[in-house]
């Protein structure tokens, strides 16, 4: 097989968006990397291995059938909207940072919208997936929320557009990621650690997902996860209280099966590209992420027990790098960036190095 080290000099000549374009192209290729089989099964629900691809990647599962030829365990597809939106309308929108080994981005939920990402999804059924769980990561519509005229307003919408997002995935999906911690969509991580967001969207929703397995074909419940960012809505890095103060209600009324950490950093960003300027800074994935999800991972494991599901998030570049994020807690992990500077047999070299463990 090619060597994508030897290429990679090549790629780095791309812009971004791209060479992104490209390798989802490549991917519906008919290659195949083997998948190494480490069976993990939460609550009836079972991952054919622990390593799975992070949103943003597919975001219009449009290459979900290729994710699995690359062995992944699981794929998050999305952020989906309930309508198309294109993105930030600034320029530059992402950039690689190559001697960090990282990505910086602020495209803005770009979508095709959920009914087209149900078309794409619906040419690749379960029984084709090989044991691959697929997830849907859904936000609300950054257009919308920004005609809300207050916190209250945003809230209803995001509720309202949620519900709409279960309701027409979940024939399709097998678990859903609820997406409030991007920080390129303003105003949606001041929703995350408002005291309203427990009882205005993150309730309803379970009741709603309760509702849809009751008629479902599948046997295990659907899992609900909310994905967090790796710092406060003031761009400090979470206390374990103030994080506590977030978590707690939503375990203590089962809101939510458990969590993803963590997102991009605005605070990296500002740091490693601060040509991005204050106002709509992006945010950083790759190996400078890497200490602080870490650290994040190990908070969240101490505040929600071990019963609740944890996946761990970022900074994913080489093998080495999953063990760790097993120590600290997390049962499943995800990569995105790291691929683009290690090429996609990442993803199974990193799911046989959990195996290995």
């Amino acid at each position: 097989m090619w060597s994508y080290r030897s290429i990679f000099p090549l790629v780095r000549l791309l812009p971004p968006e791209f060479a992104h374009r490209l390798a989802l192209w490549t991917l519906r290729l008919p290659w195949r990397i083997p998948a190494p089989s480490d069976p993990f099964t939460w609550r009836g629900l079972t991952f054919r291995n622990r390593v799975g691809i992070a949103a943003g990647f597919d975001k219009n599962a449009e290459c979900a059938a290729g994710i699995e030829r690359l062995g992944a365990g699981f794929v998050e597809v999305g952020t989906v909207l309930v309508a198309p939106w294109k993105g930030n309308p600034v320029s530059p929108r992402m950039a690689r940072l190559v001697p960090q080994r990282a990505l910086w981005n602020r495209l803005g939920f770009t979508s095709i919208g959920v009914e087209r990402v149900k078309k794409n999804l619906a040419r690749f059924p379960r029984e084709q997936r090989r044991g691959m769980v697929v997830a849907c990561n859904i936000g609300p519509h950054p257009g919308n929320l920004k005609k809300a005229a207050d916190r209250t307003a945003a809230l209803a919408t995001a509720r309202d557009e949620l519900s709409q997002l279960l309701t027409e995935l979940h024939p399709l999906a097998e678990m859903f990621v609820i997406n409030l911690s991007s920080p390129n969509t303003p105003g949606l991580r001041s929703l995350l650690q408002c005291a309203e967001l427990l009882e205005a969207v993150l309730l309803p929703l379970r009741r709603r997902l309760r509702e849809l397995d009751e008629t479902a074909a599948h046997a295990h419940a659907t899992p609900m996860l909310i994905k967090l960012p790796p710092e406060d809505e003031s761009r400090n890095a979470w206390s374990e209280e103030t994080l506590s103060k977030v978590l707690t209600p939503m375990l203590q009324s089962d809101a939510c099966d458990g969590f993803v950490a963590v997102n991009t950093s605005v605070r990296l960003a500002l740091e490693h590209f601060p040509q991005a300027g204050p106002d709509l800074p992006g945010g950083i994935s790759g190996e400078p992420l890497q200490a602080e999800a870490l650290r994040v991972v190990r908070l969240v494991r101490d505040i929600i027990g071990p019963e609740r599901l944890l996946i761990g998030c970022g900074g994913i570049g080489a093998p080495e790098h999953v063990p760790p994020f097993f120590a600290a807690g997390a049962n499943l992990v995800e990569l995105y960036s790291g691929m683009i500077f290690a090429g996609p047999g990442l993803v199974a070299r990193c799911a046989a190095a959990k195996q290995r463990a």
